[in-house]
């Protein structure tokens, strides 16, 4: 091209830009124009809803977490305390991570006159949101794997003949071992009416959530009753709390999911010794699948949801137990994933149809499109160890 001819083209391609082009052809990524008129965080939330097409947009004024569990769309009512408790705690959770201070080996924070390691923190969060929820609780996390009771007063030694209403394990910070390099990190908790998290399924959930602490702040929840995952953004607040920690504002309701070639395996080395899994592994990259993996299995099992496609593995390597726990991981991704359509398995069964024996009860895990997860079971098929 000539001067000119580059200068006129050059000016085309700004007009054909500025005419609508990323509006045009990129819709599900445009960001919306915040006026002075309208709530900021009503606007934003508008460029996030319903970007793919098991996404379903959301007509409702029921756009906040309070709102939302105080509707007829949530038949929760009695556990809604426990799982409000749990979600405000996330928020508390998102400042520490992002206020961390990380060296090689680990992320701290400040507590009080003390500094605590950040998924420390993020324990502490839950535990005291669920001290004061009200409700007579019994709680076990992935850290401590000790129960600790609240009684309706917020106090740890509540008359112990009298059961606990709902009982409830969390895993406060999963993912912990890559928050130094910045990527996405999460919490899981899972909710029944019981007096114990032992001998129940997840079957038997009154709820389940995940929160993702990454480029944005999302919540995703979902309830015994309903057959789908509401997706809530954190809006407002500022970096370092001092003007609130920001709402939890309803972004999107996921209720399919399809199949489609994206794999994300956990525990790779594996296959140096398992041929299962090499086949498998062959299988994917023969047939062009995409990678899409960081070793967080919060997100590496949310994106699922996300994309509405796709498989997550993590299979045992031969003579090892499996690596994650059924109770704190396993549960509360399959039933986020199951709720959506998707499918679970240890290899043989649906994860939410095994029972909790014990608090540090292992599975290997399949999760995602239901054909993808029949191809796990066959081609991989039970873990040789169960515990």
């Amino acid at each position: 091209l000539t001067n000119e001819g580059g200068m006129a083209a050059l000016a085309a391609l700004v007009v054909f830009a500025a005419s609508g082009w990323h509006a045009t052809m990129r819709p599900s990524l445009r960001w919306p124009v915040l006026s002075k008129s309208t709530d900021a965080s009503s606007q934003l939330l508008s460029g996030f809803r319903a970007r793919s097409a098991h996404a379903v947009a959301l007509e409702t004024d029921d756009d906040d977490l309070e709102a939302f569990l105080g509707s007829e769309e949530a038949p929760l009512l009695s556990a809604a305390p426990v799982v409000r408790a749990l979600c405000s705690a996330c928020k508390k959770i998102a400042l520490q991570v992002r206020t961390a201070s990380c060296d090689s080996t680990a992320c701290f924070n400040d507590f009080g006159d003390e500094q605590l390691a950040v998924d420390m923190l993020a324990e502490e969060c839950l535990m005291d949101g669920l001290q004061r929820c009200g409700e007579h609780v019994i709680v076990t996390s992935m850290l401590e794997q000790a129960p600790t009771i609240y009684g309706d007063a917020g106090d740890a030694a509540a008359d112990e003949e009298a059961a606990p209403q709902f009982a409830v394990a969390i895993d406060a910070l999963d993912g912990v071992s890559i928050i130094d390099t910045n990527f996405a990190v999460g919490t899981l908790f899972s909710v029944w009416r019981a007096s114990s998290v032992l001998n129940v399924t997840g079957r038997e959930l009154l709820a389940a959530g995940a929160c993702s602490y990454g480029p944005r702040t999302s919540l995703y929840l979902a309830l015994d009753g309903r057959q789908d995952v509401h997706e809530f953004l954190l809006a407002g607040g500022d970096a370092d709390g001092r003007e609130g920690l920001g709402s939890w504002m309803r972004s999107n309701s996921y209720t399919g999911m399809s199949e489609g070639k994206l794999f994300a395996p956990g525990n790779l080395r594996a296959a140096a010794s398992d041929t299962k899994y090499a086949s498998l592994l062959k299988y994917w990259q023969d047939n062009r699948y995409q990678l899409r993996y960081t070793g967080g299995m919060v997100m590496d099992v949310l994106q699922l949801l996300i994309k509405g496609r796709g498989i997550f593995v993590t299979p045992s390597s031969v003579g090892d137990r499996p690596r994650h726990h059924l109770l704190y991981e396993a549960v509360p991704l399959a039933y986020l994933v199951e709720k959506t359509g998707g499918c679970s398995s240890d290899g043989e069964r649906s994860l939410l149809d095994v029972t909790v024996h014990s608090l540090d009860q292992r599975t290997q895990i399949a999760m995602g499109s239901a054909s993808e997860v029949r191809r796990f079971e066959e081609m991989i098929g039970p873990s040789r160890l169960r515990l």
